[in-house]
C-alpha cells in the first residue's frame, strides 16, 4: 500500500509539473521556430518508452522530417500533452483509436484531422469539429463528403523511402521465411493461423500469439521489433503476410505495412479492398477465404521470381505517390488553401 501511494504520489507531481510547462510552450515555440510556420501533430501514442511501440508514433516521426524539411518547425505531441496547446499555425491530428478535441482558443489555428484508421469509432459530430478532415481512403473520403459539413480531402496512408527501400538481404536466416508482424488483437488472425496449419516456414513478431499457438511456439520470434529493424527484415524475408482491420477493409483504408514491405521488394499475401487492387493490381496476392490463401501461397511456391520481379517494379510508384515526402507536400498545399479561406471568412 505505501509503495502504492508512492507511485501515485510521483505520478500525480509528473503531470503537475507536465501542465506547468504547458504555459511555457507557446513562447518556446514561437523562439525556436525563428519565424517559420509552427505545426503540432497529436499522436496518440503514450509517453516514455511506451511510445516505441506505437506505430502512429513512427509515423508522426517521418512526417514531422518531410515537413521540417519544406522549413516549418514541427512539435509532436504525445497523448499526455494533447491538452497543451501551443499556439500553433496547424494542428494535425493523427485520428486513429484516440479522440482529439480542437482546442479553439487558439483562434488562428488550423484544425486538421487525418483519420489514418478506424473511421467506425469516429462520429459526424467529431469530424465536424475540425477544420479540414483528411481520409486515408479516396472511397470514405467520398462518401464522407456527403455526411459533413467540412471539407474532407483524401490522403492515403504511405511509406518513408529512405527507410523502407530497396537493399541487399541483410538477414539471410530469412530469406526462405514467411514472416507476419503483428498482435492478435485479441482474436485469431486468420492468415498466421492458416499458415501455421499449412506447415509453412512462419515467423510470428507481435504479443498475444503465445496462447493461440502455445503449440507452435518455436515460431514466435519476439513480442515487439523494433521499426528501424524492420526494412532490413523485409528485405531479407520470403513474403509476408498481411491482413486488415474489418472497418478499416469495409471503408478501404490501407495500411501502411503494405507500402512499407512493397517498398522493401517484399511479396505480400494480404486481404484487400477494391482500392487497393486498384492500386495495386498484381504487387499483391489477394485472399478472401482459405483457399485463396492457398492459392496464394502456391503462386509463391511455383511462380516467385515472377512475383518478386512485379513487386520490384513498385518502388519508383511508391516512392511518388505513397510516400511521407509526397504527404508532407500534399499537407503543406491542403493547409495553405484551407488557412488562407479562413483569412478571407
Amino acid at each position: 500500500m505505501l509503495e502504492l501511494e508512492k507511485n501515485l504520489k510521483f505520478y500525480i507531481e509528473q503531470e503537475l509539473c507536465r501542465r506547468d510547462e504547458w504555459g511555457k510552450k507557446a513562447a518556446e515555440i514561437k523562439r525556436m521556430a525563428e519565424g517559420r510556420p509552427v505545426w503540432v501533430i497529436k499522436c496518440p501514442a503514450m509517453e516514455g518508452d511506451a511510445k516505441y511501440r506505437w506505430g502512429d508514433y513512427y509515423y508522426a516521426i517521418a512526417l514531422q522530417k518531410y515537413l521540417e524539411r519544406k522549413n516549418i518547425c514541427v512539435i509532436i505531441d504525445t497523448r499526455q500533452d494533447w491538452g497543451c496547446e501551443e499556439g500553433a499555425d496547424v494542428i494535425l491530428v493523427l485520428r486513429g483509436n484516440y479522440p482529439y478535441r480542437p482546442d479553439r482558443r487558439n483562434e488562428k489555428g488550423l484544425y486538421i484531422m487525418w483519420n489514418i484508421s478506424h473511421p467506425d469509432m469516429i462520429t459526424k459530430e467529431e469530424y465536424e469539429l475540425y477544420d479540414v478532415i483528411c481520409v486515408a481512403s479516396r472511397y470514405y473520403a467520398e462518401q464522407l463528403r456527403a455526411k459533413v459539413k467540412v471539407p474532407v480531402e483524401p490522403l492515403l496512408q504511405c511509406t518513408d523511402t529512405e527507410l523502407f527501400c530497396p537493399g541487399k538481404p541483410e538477414k539471410p536466416e530469412y530469406r526462405d521465411e514467411y514472416i507476419f508482424v503483428g498482435s492478435t488483437r485479441g482474436v485469431e488472425r486468420s492468415c498466421a493461423v492458416w499458415a501455421v496449419e499449412a506447415g509453412l516456414p512462419l515467423h510470428i513478431w507481435g504479443s498475444g500469439w503465445n496462447s493461440i499457438l502455445a503449440d507452435h511456439k518455436e515460431i514466435l520470434e519476439a513480442a515487439f521489433i523494433k521499426n528501424e529493424e524492420l526494412p532490413a527484415l523485409y528485405r531479407s524475408a520470403k513474403v509476408t503476410l498481411n491482413d486488415h482491420w474489418k472497418d478499416m477493409k469495409d471503408c478501404q483504408f490501407i495500411n501502411n505495412r503494405i507500402f512499407d514491405a512493397l517498398a522493401c521488394g517484399l511479396p505480400v499475401i494480404s486481404d484487400g479492398c477494391p482500392e487497393m487492387k486498384e492500386i495495386f493490381p498484381d504487387a499483391v496476392l489477394y485472399y478472401e477465404a482459405k483457399e485463396e490463401f492457398e492459392a496464394c501461397v502456391k503462386k509463391i511456391e511455383e511462380d516467385y521470381d515472377s512475383v518478386k520481379k512485379k513487386v520490384s517494379e513498385q518502388y519508383e510508384m511508391i516512392k511518388k505517390e505513397y510516400s511521407f515526402e509526397r504527404r508532407a507536400e500534399e499537407l503543406v498545399k491542403i493547409a495553405e488553401k484551407y488557412i488562407l479561406m479562413k483569412k478571407c471568412e
